[in-house]
């Protein structure tokens, strides 16, 4: 339930730019840290409350990144429940609520109902300086105040949330700079081996050229073949670091600037300042790279200006988040090209559906079978109903029995409890079957596992209904990634798949289904 007269609607777009601003502060699951608690301690007693937190608004949840009056082992509530997901799509930069139990959109919250017994809450939102909300300085009683918070109140406890992004910038800005230094260090032990290596090479030409015959025999050719193969692969090599390097000093740079407009005190002279960014200037224009494309590049993400859903936009959106995973997996996104480029949808539900489905089915438990450690999702225009969005995927390891996957879409702590909501908000259906997935177009088939899948309904543009020719796809689209890098790293390869080839799964457990579920045939 939203206050729809006092929030401000949010794309799938502005979401994922939220997100990515988030993760760039690398506060997410971090040990807390004394000068966040000092801010909330501050909090709780200038306010008078026994609970004050410093909530961040991730996907699917709000972790708390400091907590006072709240027990330690809790870091973490489903963003469904939480309050501080309103705050941050509030037109408002607090939002204050006296009495919970009154109020249409939390008195039946369980956080209002049982444990907690909140009442009173207040939050600020923690606004960035590239201007998203990324979670709230808030306070929460389990006494209501009807008098809510007085203007000056507001004012302090706004103050308050701009000294905890303050504290988030300043973090960021320290690791950023330890990043540079052993970027830096990394970048000179570069090029005191390639200089070692052209020295090197220098000796073995002159040792060539010192011979008696100038006669080029096959061994020459080839040794100075193979010189030449690893002196241009060196230099591409230090050009790459170089241009890395270059291209982190510019968003550092974007920090910076950022920063000094949240802390006046830390800025630079306009001299200092302009003298930076011109040497900056100069070592892109070394490496043949524009500021103004990689500043864009950085954003990653144009905005949507139409009511519609841009599904390859979708698609790729998925996937640069999945490529940032930290599972160990193989994952496949695939978007059939019997879906339209654009379809009439809530892109924000269904982009949140979506990942979260795929979510849910990446983070289970390993198998002992190798083929059954992978999991993968299909987007697709349901074979029964052509106006209607079909949404499967495999969840790894061996299949579970149905029962648990229907409490699986009850259970608040599951990713697939938000999933149901969003579903049955687009006027959806969702569920799972038994089946076998086959993964990538690959020719074998895995183990039988568990599939689950949602279905919703979208509608056309008129001028897509006027040419229809020119929102079809021209191919299916699929993306593999292998998540079992070090460090959780992805390598990532797209492929297309051909006219007339089989569907990813083996339909008749699915058209059995449908049919359970009352869903007609295909």
């Amino acid at each position: 339930l939203v206050d729809e007269a006092n929030s401000e609607p949010q794309t799938m777009e502005q979401e994922l730019k939220r997100l990515q601003t988030l993760q760039s502060y690398f506060v997410l699951d971090s040990e807390g840290e004394e000068q966040f608690d000092r801010i909330t301690r501050m909090a709780a007693q200038v306010f008078d409350v026994p609970i004050a937190l410093v909530s961040l608004v991730d996907l699917g949840r709000q972790w708390f990144l400091s907590r006072v009056g709240l027990d330690a082992s809790v870091t973490e509530t489903p963003r469904q429940l939480a309050f501080c997901a309103h705050t941050i799509i509030s037109k408002h930069k607090t939002m204050v609520i006296p009495d919970a139990s009154q109020d249409f959109r939390f008195q039946n919250n369980p956080f209002v109902t049982d444990g907690l017994k909140v009442r009173f809450y207040a939050g600020a939102a923690l606004i960035s300086p590239e201007g998203y909300k990324l979670g709230t300085l808030c306070m929460i009683s389990p006494t209501a105040r009807p008098q809510g918070l007085t203007d000056s109140q507001q004012v302090m406890l706004e103050e308050m949330g701009s000294m905890v992004v303050s504290a988030m910038v300043a973090r960021r800005n320290r690791m950023v700079k330890q990043d540079y230094e052993e970027r830096f260090k990394a970048l000179a032990a570069t090029f005191v081996e390639t200089s070692q290596q052209l020295n090197q090479a220098k000796e073995t030409l002159t040792q060539v050229l010192e011979r008696q015959s100038w006669d080029m025999d096959h061994e020459d050719t080839v040794q100075l073949s193979e010189l030449a193969r690893d002196l241009d692969m060196r230099s591409q090599i230090c050009a790459a670091t170089t241009r890395n390097i270059l291209m982190d000093v510019v968003t550092g740079e974007s920090i910076g600037m950022q920063e000094e407009k949240t802390c006046p005190r830390a800025a630079s002279t306009e001299e200092e300042t302009s003298s930076r960014r011109g040497s900056v200037r100069d070592s892109l224009a070394s490496v043949d790279t524009n500021a103004s494309y990689l500043a864009e590049t950085l954003l990653g993400f144009d905005e949507i200006v139409n009511p519609s859903t841009d599904m390859t936009k979708l698609f790729d959106n998925v996937n640069a988040i999945v490529a940032k995973f930290p599972y160990r997996d193989h994952v496949t996104v695939e978007l059939h090209k019997s879906v339209p480029k654009r379809i009439i949808a809530e892109d924000l539900l269904l982009f949140r559906s979506v990942l979260n489905l795929l979510t849910h089915c990446m983070g289970q438990q390993e198998d002992a079978s190798e083929e059954l450690n992978q999991s993968g999702i299909v987007i697709r225009r349901s074979a029964s109903r052509d106006d209607e969005l079909l949404v499967k995927a495999v969840q790894r390891g061996k299949a579970i029995p149905k029962e648990r996957a229907n409490d699986l879409f009850k259970n608040k702590d599951s990713l697939l409890a938000p999933v149901a909501t969003m579903v049955r908000s687009m006027g959806g259906r969702y569920g799972m079957y038994e089946g076998k997935w086959t993964h990538g177009g690959a020719t074998g088939t895995t183990g039988v596992q568990s599939i689950f899948w949602f279905q919703i309904p979208y509608g056309l543009l008129e001028s897509d209904l006027m040419e229809p020719s020119q929102n079809t796809l021209d191919k299916t689209l699929l993306k593999s990634h292998d998540m079992s890098l070090a460090h959780g790293s992805a390598h990532s390869t797209t492929t297309s798949k051909t006219a007339g080839s089989n569907m990813s799964l083996d339909t008749d457990p699915f058209q059995r289904a449908l049919l359970e579920a009352g869903c007609g045939g295909r």
